[in-house]
């Protein structure tokens, strides 16, 4: 039988063993060998998609995230890398390519990471045409002293950093789900193909 933790049990130990990794300065540059020597495992914690999709490889994003923090990447990279599997997946529709659009038809995304060593963050909201908006918010971070580029700002800052835009990140699902939305609020609205005549 198992023992469920109470949320407070888990902030708490997660807290303490924070403070125990933070203490030691060392444990920065030597992350992942510091884990492994001593015996602490690290953790890679998602929603439920960075469990379920794989982009057609043999990685979901947990798992990607995870062999590279235990290979000794950089943490943020590993977990951006891991999150790019799902946010080029087109069967996902919650982020990236193919997410659900907004009223209009268009998809809008929203992506922010943050760097505890280097206490640092990057976040863009509203970004259109760019399918890894975790890579943008990542480069907010790397590249700049804002913290948040919004719509078109954050558009142009990605066109700028040479991040291919497209046109429409709509999928036939994300533009299918849509259509359905879009016909249960307005009944009488043109896309509905039982108002034509």
């Amino acid at each position: 039988m198992t023992k469920k933790i109470k949320r407070r049990e888990f902030m708490r130990t997660g807290a303490v063993a924070g403070i125990t990794l933070a203490s030691a300065k060392s444990a920065i540059s030597q992350f992942p060998t510091i884990l492994i020597q001593s015996g602490i495992k690290p953790i890679v914690i998602a929603s439920a998609n960075g469990n379920r999709f794989k982009n057609g490889g043999d990685m979901t994003a947990v798992h990607k995230a995870f062999t590279m923090i235990t290979q000794g990447s950089d943490v943020l990279d590993a977990v951006i890398a891991g999150v790019n599997i799902v946010e080029l997946d087109p069967l996902d529709d919650s982020v990236g390519y193919g997410g659900l659009p907004n009223a209009e038809g268009i998809v809008q995304l929203d992506s922010s990471c943050m760097h505890g060593p280097k206490k640092r963050a990057g976040a863009v909201a509203a970004i259109e045409g760019v399918r890894t908006p975790s890579l943008v918010a990542k480069a907010v971070l790397d590249y700049t002293d804002h913290h948040l580029i919004v719509g078109k700002g954050a558009q142009t800052f990605a066109r700028n950093m040479g991040f291919k835009l497209e046109d429409d990140l709509n999928t036939d699902n994300s533009r299918q789900k849509w259509l359905e939305w879009k016909r249960k609020i307005d009944p009488d609205h043109y896309l509905n193909p039982k108002t034509r005549g």
